[in-house]
């Protein structure tokens, strides 16, 4: 395993924030360019302050021809050795029925998920395989969610449904890129406190986001997976946090806010 980064070049979407913008200064640390995509020009620049390696790139991953542009400056510089994809989105209307109407989850708030957290990986994949192929490889590594292998009752139906299409996708894909000598990686964290959390419908307590995996350790585990030379899917929980479904009462600190009941 590789730890030095040096005149490599990668790519981290979703890198105004959270998750993607640890991540970024990780492989800056570790001296590589590291170009961060983004909706937002102001939060890239955030990013980008952390290191003179981190160059922000506004870029909307659902938009194909964003990407296309943003790309093109990305492969000034080089071919990536490294997408390390962050980028996704969740919305407070994530039931499919409710007591209350505005929790239920309308079209608009499907389609967005949809677009961002799938189509978004699809779009990048894309943009990447023709050009990491030509340059003799790569490695893809695109954060999922346990919510896309198990059940995570908190998660709401539409991510829990784009997650398991990120899932499939991967599984997919894998041997058709590693034809092509591209590594493709899944990283499927459990509750993390980054900015998704703000948009949950009852907002966790201090106490419950600092049992959360950090946005460092996230950075850490995508570090550890681009750096290796085999294919890895990790899925990473916090102790409290048992994978593959709802969890007894004293460790599930999210009932109350999300109005579902233990068992007494």
């Amino acid at each position: 395993m590789s730890q030095d980064w040096t005149d490599k070049i990668v790519i981290v979407t979703g890198g105004g924030g959270g998750m993607g913008q640890a991540a970024a200064r990780r492989f800056a640390e570790a001296g590589a360019k590291t170009f961060v995509f983004g909706r937002t020009l102001e939060s890239l620049e955030e990013t980008a302050a952390l290191s003179p390696l981190i160059v922000p790139v506004v870029c909307d991953v659902s938009d194909p021809s964003s990407v296309k542009t943003a790309m093109e400056t990305v492969l000034q510089a080089g071919t990536p050795l490294a997408l390390i994809h962050t980028a996704g989105i969740n919305t407070p209307d994530r039931f499919m029925a409710h007591s209350d109407p505005a929790r239920i989850a309308g079209h608009e708030s499907w389609q967005r998920v949809m677009d961002i957290n799938v189509l978004g990986v699809v779009n990048m994949m894309q943009a990447l395989t023709k050009p990491m192929a030509e340059n003799g490889g790569g490695r893809i590594v695109v954060v999922s969610s346990t919510a896309g292998h198990g059940f995570d009752s908190f998660a709401g139906v539409p991510y829990t449904a784009s997650k398991w299409a990120v899932h499939g996708l991967l599984f997919t894909a894998r041997p058709q890129l590693a034809a092509h000598g591209i590594v493709v990686s899944e990283y499927a964290p459990g509750e993390a406190y980054t900015p998704l959390v703000e948009k949950r419908p009852v907002r966790p307590t201090a106490e419950h986001c600092d049992a959360m995996i950090q946005t460092g350790d996230c950075a850490e585990t995508l570090f550890f997976i681009a750096s290796q030379a085999h294919s890895m899917s990790v899925i990473q929980l916090p102790v409290y946090q048992p994978f593959g479904g709802m969890p007894p009462q004293i460790t599930a600190p999210w009932l109350e806010g999300l109005e579902i009941k233990a068992k007494s």
